[in-house]
């Protein structure tokens, strides 16, 4: 074989790629996973070539990471190659994922007390040597997670070129899902990011990031946290609440407080919460 697989099942892997590729799908994971899967049954089942439960659960747990979000990975992966398999072949085996995941803890939702008092310490931050972006960034892109209720990392990843200040728009690519959407701003945030804009042009001309990072292009999701905990420990709140507010829960309170003003304004509520 002169492809990239080696296995017995190589014509199919090679071929779910491609059709994966070809309808526009991102494989982050999926390709590492083959070319793991790919040597593991040269190594360990030579001889298969049916995609049976005993093979798969046997690649699936053959991982050292302790992480559950890498088990369903691998879990969805061989679920990929079963589904494709499976008109091609009738003796496939399609795996179902059989983790269960922890209910994830209530986040805190903020008050609008809370709110005011964290955006005002935001805006009280001074002008340091180093990092000399924080004071800037901070304001904006706290404001930016929670009135557009974007993830952390949406905010990180944020480009200069996805983001329009004339209609107020933001396109957000590759997000939870492999999904693409776009995000409306009001007014007054599009102002507040144009003046942003315009001052750290001034700083570092022709960023690709909208959020720059003094150490690096952009920040990470880390340093965000950090940030905020930052912040979150000069309110008067801080330590006193039942659930330790968090970065994301800014954009938890932005769907709670969207859906209470979707009811109060007599809205349809079944639409409005395709879009939270």
């Amino acid at each position: 074989m002169n492809g990239r697989f080696k296995s017995n099942f190589a014509q199919y892997m090679e071929s779910l790629i491609k059709e994966k590729h070809n309808s526009g799908f991102s494989l982050k994971y999926m390709e590492k996973h083959l070319d793991e899967f790919d040597w593991f049954c040269r190594n360990n089942f030579p001889n298969k070539v049916s995609l049976d439960k005993e093979l798969v659960e046997a690649w699936v747990y053959h991982t050292k990471s302790k992480s559950i979000q890498e088990v369903q990975k691998r879990f969805r992966t061989m679920m990929h190659l079963g589904n494709y398999m499976l008109p091609l072949r009738g003796d496939t085996y399609i795996t179902k994922n059989k983790l269960k995941r922890a209910k994830p803890k209530e986040p805190h939702i903020f008050t609008d007390a809370q709110l005011e008092e964290f955006f005002r310490i935001c805006d009280g931050l001074k002008a340091v040597k180093y990092p000399p972006y924080r004071h800037l960034v901070t304001s904006v892109m706290f404001r930016l997670i929670y009135c557009c209720g974007l993830r952390n990392s949406e905010a990180c990843n944020l480009k200069c070129s996805e983001i329009n200040l004339k209609d107020g728009t933001i396109k957000i690519y590759e997000s939870k899902g492999h999904k693409n959407r776009v995000v409306y701003m009001s007014a007054d945030l599009t102002e507040l990011c144009r003046k942003y804009d315009s001052v750290m042009e001034t700083k570092n001309p022709g960023r690709e990031y909208f959020f720059p990072s003094s150490r690096a292009a952009k920040y990470n999701n880390t340093s965000v946290c950090r940030l905020f905990d930052n912040i979150l420990r000069k309110t008067s709140f801080f330590g006193k609440t039942s659930k330790k507010p968090t970065c994301h829960g800014l954009r938890h309170t932005f769907a709670v407080n969207s859906m209470r003003k979707c009811i109060e304004d007599g809205g349809n509520f079944d639409i409005m919460i395709r879009y939270l």
